[in-house]
């Protein structure tokens, strides 16, 4: 009886534990978050920026065995292979193309349909022309107009899939600029869903998902990854910087501060001429010193933050107002920094390295004398004062037989010589190796 209420006590916890990873990993996809699993997968995946070259384009449809043993040249490097362009009056061009009054007519009513906003019919026609005119100048259109029939119908899933396969059919195409125009467009929708001050008229509802409306799951992943795509189809378009902006705004509500940061900087890095520049510069500042998580932890950020202050400073010199907030905040960048050196120092003083503890308690009053965590410092050094000196044996590494010192240049010196210089070197202020938590600690 015991190992059977044993059993149904092992078999019951294994069921809760599965019913646990499956609920996190349903709340995950159905929360709508851009930091899910789903979205991650999804932009790990992202293939939608160009066509992959096919084999044929690659001039090798051999397995990986078969491009060892037998190995042929790509025809994109024989200078036989034929050209897709022509030389004219002006240099190499591309082929004109030639007259289809067949490809004309079919186009002509496919398009009267979409003026007519027949959006239905456009759509068949549009379809059944983008296959059978593929890689033509009359499949391109007919795959934007597609695109441009599934948006005026408010079908935005499709719209978007239509333009996606437009980039990677024709990643040249004349419609980049629409493209990324209906894409800005498409996420701006699809964003104003978990934004609280979205009008209800505005907002699409909950049976949006299975109309072609939104998407069924992660909404807000998928309209972050249509803003990227608005990036990277135009760089240095007209909607790249509103789209770069929109991101790290987004990321900020998230509060995923790092990410947003990262585009902050990308924004004025990218575009010097934005009207939004000094709005970046401020929020990057912003988003870097948020996601600073305390001194126990990286300090990154907090570099990074007072780089962006002082470019803030050099771009804007007149702006007073400003730059008396910058230099606050700058204030207070060295106080977090004063407080991290004076937890590295109580961390040395704990683990009785008095030299090194001695080294950070004082490097405190030197650089930040203002600072509140100065007065502390000196306390410490005072208290350090009385304190033993507790001499740091080698490790063990460098005194086991065969042995060497990997920081020595002459790797051939006996370790227990280099001991004794180790030994000097941490009791140089805290600057060597057991100022490093190295050779001080083991």
């Amino acid at each position: 009886m015991a190992e059977e209420s044993q059993q149904h006590r092992n078999r019951r916890w294994l069921t809760s534990y599965h019913a646990t990873i499956l609920g996190f990993f349903a709340t995950s996809l159905l929360c709508g978050c851009q930091n899910g699993p789903l979205a991650a997968l999804r932009s790990y995946r992202d293939d939608t920026f160009s066509r992959a070259p096919t084999k044929t384009e690659l001039g090798d449809n051999q397995g990986l065995l078969g491009r060892w043993l037998t190995p042929k040249p790509s025809p994109n490097t024989d200078p036989t292979a034929k050209t897709p362009l022509v030389k004219g009056p002006r240099g190499w061009e591309p082929p004109k193309v030639q007259e289809n009054p067949e490809a004309d007519a079919e186009f002509k009513a496919a398009f009267t349909l979409f003026e007519q906003k027949q959006y239905g019919e456009a759509e068949k026609a549009f379809k059944a022309i983008a296959k059978k005119r593929k890689e033509t100048p009359w499949g391109e259109k007919a795959q934007f107009y597609l695109a441009e029939s599934y948006y005026q119908e408010g079908k935005f899933v499709y719209a978007h899939d239509a333009l996606d396969q437009l980039v990677k059919d024709y990643s040249g195409t004349l419609y980049m600029d629409k493209v990324a125009s209906r894409e800005y467009a498409i996420g701006l929708k699809w964003l104003a869903l978990s934004d609280p001050k979205t009008k209800p008229e505005d907002r699409i509802p909950w049976q949006g998902r299975f109309t072609g409306r939104r998407p069924i799951l992660d909404t807000t992943g998928y309209a972050l990854q249509v803003m990227e795509h608005v990036r990277q189809h135009e760089p240095l378009g007209p909607l790249a910087d509103d789209a770069t902006m929109t991101l790290a705004d987004v990321h900020v509500k998230q509060a995923d501060y790092e990410t947003a940061a990262e585009y902050y900087r990308q924004f004025v890095e990218l575009y010097p001429k934005s009207p939004d520049l000094q709005k970046a510069h401020h929020a990057a500042i912003d988003a870097w010193i948020k996601g600073y998580g305390g001194p126990e932890l990286d300090g990154t950020g907090l570099e990074k933050a007072r780089e962006m202050i002082h470019k803030t400073m050099r771009a804007f010199p007149d702006r007073a107002e400003n730059n008396e907030k910058l230099y606050h905040t700058l204030a207070l960048i060295n106080d977090q920094d004063a407080e991290r050196a004076f937890k590295v120092g109580e961390f040395y003083r704990r683990t009785g390295k008095v030299a090194s503890a001695e080294y950070y308690f004082g490097k405190i009053p030197q650089c930040w004398p203002k600072s509140p965590w100065a007065t502390k410092a000196k306390a410490e050094l005072a208290t350090l004062a009385k304190m033993p000196r507790t001499p740091s044996l080698p490790s063990r590494m460098f005194t086991q037989p065969g042995s060497s010192d990997p920081f020595s240049s002459n790797s051939g010196a006996s370790p227990l010589g280099m001991g004794g210089g180790m030994n000097g070197m941490g009791g140089m202020g805290g600057m060597g190796m057991g100022g490093m938590g190295g050779m001080g600690m083991m």
